[in-house]
């Protein structure tokens, strides 16, 4: 069994574009560090106003980073949608997989019914997983294309 939590939070990061991708970096190459000395995977989702995110481990260790990430001040109004146990992880690649909103990637969030501003506060866990897994496969579609022209 593995532990898996998901969560929202407002994005609380400064500045303009430039600014906040780099701080992202930042926060995803931190995230990769930590979640694999924590055997930590997951995947995050996140556009200019929100952070949502699933966490998948052993539940102790789920916990302390989901406490972690609530106390940096890049994030404010950490919300838990939804804890449980699952049979097997559902990022199991994915130290800290993650998909800005981008133009490309519009499609995905287009067939989950996500045309503008991404509201966490109206979706539901499962709504949030099966856009992750989607966004999961359209970025390994897109890497594989990417070898395969290379």
């Amino acid at each position: 069994m593995v532990h898996q939590l998901v969560y929202y939070s407002r994005n609380t990061v400064e500045g303009g574009d430039r600014a906040m991708l780099t701080n992202l970096r930042e926060i995803v190459s931190a995230s990769q560090r930590n979640n694999s000395r924590d055997g930590i995977t997951g995947f995050l989702i996140f556009d200019k106003t929100w952070f949502v995110q699933i966490l998948e481990g052993e539940k102790l260790k789920v916990t302390d980073t989901y406490n972690r990430i609530a106390r940096d001040s890049r994030h404010s109004s950490a919300t838990i949608m939804n804890v449980r146990d699952v049979e097997a992880r559902l990022f199991p690649n994915w130290t800290m997989g993650g998909a800005m909103r981008t133009p490309e990637a519009q499609e995905v969030y287009l067939q989950h019914g996500i045309g503008g501003a991404i509201e966490p506060t109206r979706l539901k866990s499962t709504q949030v997983i099966d856009l992750a897994l989607d966004l999961q496969a359209f970025e390994l579609s897109k890497r594989q294309g990417q070898r395969l022209t290379a």
